[in-house]
């Protein structure tokens, strides 16, 4: 059984989450709630829930300013939100679950299910938000992203990606310095969440940052990399990756 406390100031959005979560599943116990930021602080500690449903935006500050009272985050978080594409970016890029407002059952499902399957530990469940309270700090694309791999977190430089490669299982980041990293995460997962300006899908198994392309050879179809790696592209993303890159250039 997980125990869990949710933390909204609104009180009808407590009970429309209470509901959907009594239909997903009878793992989920709501032991305690709190309408403010000073209030779930005194909940969290008098509780010690398992897991928080966390609002952003609260009348007495934000769930970030809650979260900056504890030394440790020894509980798993689900933030509840309406914010923007933005803000919204940094979670993904922070590789935290979120809910947007109004909450849809099957993302709550979902989003449940991770956390039942999670396995982080406290030290990187607290990296995790630290991560994304820096993304959170700016004013558009976050720049920082947090990469799970199968024993690991890595939080690397977005602009530091030459480009990544796949397997069937695993996604390896090739870095500007010449390190590795990888994540259990699909090419795919990141070919939809890196800014579809600077990255480009050129195989079925390479994505390369556009800032660090070399030179392109048309006869050939190669893409050769700052660092003298070479791709070639596929036949039918030719067309689109020299329009691609025009267009940059343009710009």
């Amino acid at each position: 059984m997980i125990n869990a406390v949710i933390i909204d100031d609104e009180e009808k959005s407590r009970k429309i989450l209470i509901r959907l979560i009594n239909e997903i599943t009878d793992d989920v116990k709501i032991v305690g709630e709190a309408g403010s930021v000073n209030d779930g602080f005194s909940v969290i500690n008098q509780l010690n829930p398992d897991l928080i449903f966390l609002d952003i935006e609260m009348l007495d500050g934000t769930g970030f300013n809650l979260l900056e009272k504890f030394a440790e985050i020894k509980f798993d978080i689900i933030f509840t939100t309406a914010y923007d594409q933005y803000a919204i970016l940094a979670f993904k890029y922070s590789a935290l679950d979120y809910l947007l407002k109004p909450i849809n059952i099957d993302e709550l499902e979902n989003a449940i299910s991770r956390v039942k399957k999670d396995e982080t530990s406290v030290h990187d469940k607290y990296a995790l938000i630290e991560n994304l309270l820096q993304n959170m700090t700016l004013n558009s694309t976050p720049q920082r992203i947090a990469i799970k791999g199968a024993n690991s977190i890595d939080y690397i430089n977005i602009n530091e990606i030459l480009y990544c490669t796949t397997d069937l299982y695993l996604t390896e980041f090739n870095m500007l310095n010449g390190s590795k990293v990888y994540s259990i995460k699909t090419l795919k997962d990141y070919e939809e969440l890196l800014d579809e300006d600077t990255f480009f899908r050129i195989s079925k198994s390479h994505l390369i940052n556009s800032n660090f392309v070399a030179s392109y050879k048309k006869d050939t179809s190669i893409v050769k990399m700052s660092n003298n790696f070479e791709i070639e592209i596929t036949r039918r993303r030719k067309r689109e990756f020299i329009e691609f890159m025009d267009k940059k250039l343009m710009n």
